[in-house]
């Protein structure tokens, strides 16, 4: 088994949840959303095993991870690294996150060439 950490992935819409940021330290659950009419990516973040929602991957991060949570075997952790941030008036604010999850030995080749170029990310 190897370990797969994916590291500068942005958490956002906290606020609609009614948590202000997520915590720096403790853990989140995160996983495909499926049956989101608005967007087939969606990766929502999750504060425990039971579900209770706090709030998503920003699109672009979901977009380019869709191909990569099929390889974890069991759940996907997410742990926000800082505060929030605010980039523009238009956007919400964004938290800055590492998601790490267990794969199989025999798909690190095939992590490996969708990871390179897209996220910072160790595998070991």
């Amino acid at each position: 088994m190897k370990n797969v950490i994916i590291k500068q992935v942005y958490a956002v819409g906290m606020h609609h949840s009614g948590v202000r940021q997520l915590d720096v330290g403790p853990i989140y659950y995160c996983g495909k959303e499926e049956g989101n009419p608005k967007d087939p990516n969606t990766i929502a973040v999750y504060e425990d095993k039971n579900l209770r929602h706090v709030c998503y991957l920003r699109r672009e991060d979901a977009a380019k991870l869709k191909d990569i949570v099929i390889y974890a075997r069991g759940p996907c952790y997410l742990r926000a690294k800082f505060g929030p941030e605010k980039f523009s008036r238009f956007k919400g604010p964004q938290q800055n996150c590492n998601i790490g999850f267990i794969s199989n030995e025999s798909d690190a080749t095939a992590l490996v060439a969708i990871l390179n170029g897209a996220f910072i990310h160790t595998i070991f």
